[in-house]
């Protein structure tokens, strides 16, 4: 079949067009429709297929085999009809803002520190891209400063086919094997890169550029990259959330870091003295038994941490083994159980077995849970372990 001609190659802003069907073919419940033209941009580069409609129908899906376009749509375009091709422009314009903005980006850091894209993708939230290199912090921040540069001084973004000739003397990323039919996007004095999608025709377009993430990667670093619009929603996001925290915590747009850092402490502070208090008091409620040189005990809603403080009160005062139980439901009770010189993981298998318990631990530690319906039940048990 006959290669479609491209569109959106030669004119990026295009959202309407007309175009002839040249075939249908059904492909279960779906029909994959090619036109002899289309501005619809197929999957490919990092980046999803355009949306919108043909003829009011739905387009699904857009992929390219050979030169020709495939369009999958919800339901039949008949052969030799002219039909009418809509483009959805708000989320064109927007992949138009990243990809350019990622090409900025892609050039900057070659130009500054000789790194290689080597991973590029595409997602309805940003950008993800890969560098065969590291960069710091520091870098980071450069990089973003002088892509920014580049946006505003609204420099030119044209897309060409080069000569056999011309490529000679050219240099591009993304070096090829095939040159054939080779298109580049050159931006004036940033950038000129083999690529086949719609851009921006000015950099000014693209409007800021922030880098919102970074991760080591095989040596190299990704990085988290919003453009455009999206940029502009992720700040508004941002600047919101702010607001909400200078009037929560009554500080300056300026001091909202040191105050919401001097809160986590007041709260790490707080919360280890609630700690405190909670194991002191657990401990005076605590209701034990001794058996020998070693002991069990009762409680009613302990946590783990304040049965552990309890353990360690009774190992101080010489107690060998401990059991601690705490009743936390109707028919539940956690247990800990500890010892300094016996292995206790013996009696946490008959524990478990016997009441349909589950946990495990250390041979000198334990926890876990079991369930039963009598004090009376466990308090017999602890006494047979204990008497041992």
């Amino acid at each position: 079949m006959k290669k479609t001609e491209l569109i959106y190659e030669n004119d990026s802003y295009c959202a309407e067009f007309e175009a002839t069907v040249l075939s249908c073919i059904e492909n279960d419940g779906r029909y994959d429709v090619v036109l002899d033209r289309t501005a619809f941009f197929p999957e490919g580069g990092g980046q999803a297929a355009d949306k919108g409609t043909i003829d009011g129908i739905l387009v699904l899906d857009v992929q390219v085999n050979d030169g020709v376009v495939i369009h999958t749509v919800e339901s039949v375009c008949p052969i030799g009809k002219k039909v009418t091709g809509k483009i959805d422009w708000q989320t064109r314009f927007t992949r138009m803002q990243r990809h350019s903005g990622e090409h900025i980006l892609s050039g900057t850091v070659h130009s500054l520190f000789g790194y290689n894209n080597v991973g590029f993708h595409m997602s309805e939230t940003g950008m993800k891209i890969d560098f065969d290199g590291p960069l710091t912090q520091p870098d980071i921040d450069r990089v973003e400063k002088e892509v920014n540069f580049a946006v505003w001084k609204n420099l030119k973004v044209t897309a060409f086919y080069p000569t056999d000739e011309e490529i000679k003397n050219i240099e591009y990323r993304s070096k090829l094997d095939n040159i054939e039919n080779l298109r580049l996007v050159e931006i004036e004095g940033v950038d000129c890169c083999a690529c086949c999608a719609p851009h921006v025709a000015r950099t000014g377009e693209v409007g800021l550029v922030k880098i919102i993430d970074s991760m080591p990667v095989k040596g190299g670093i990704r990085l988290t990259v919003l453009a455009g619009y999206e940029a502009l929603c992720d700040y508004s996001m941002l600047n919101t959330l702010n607001k909400q925290l200078m009037k929560t915590l009554s500080v300056t747009r300026e001091a909202v870091s040191n105050a919401a850092k001097r809160q986590t402490e007041l709260i790490d502070t707080l919360r280890h003295e609630k700690g405190e208090l909670s194991n002191r008091l657990a401990w005076r409620e605590l209701s034990v038994v001794k058996v020998n040189n070693s002991a069990y005990a009762f409680s009613e809603n302990s946590s783990y941490d304040e049965l552990i403080y309890c353990a360690n009160k009774l190992a101080d005062e010489g107690v060998e083994t401990s059991l601690l139980f705490s009743k936390n439901d109707d028919d539940g009770y956690i247990y800990l159980i500890s010892s300094r010189e016996r292995d206790v993981r013996e009696i946490v298998k008959r524990l478990n077995t016997t009441f349909n318990g589950r946990g495990g631990g250390k041979p000198n530690y334990a926890q876990g849970r079991v369930v039963c319906d009598s004090t009376e039940k466990l308090k017999s048990f602890a006494e047979n372990c204990l008497n041992e």
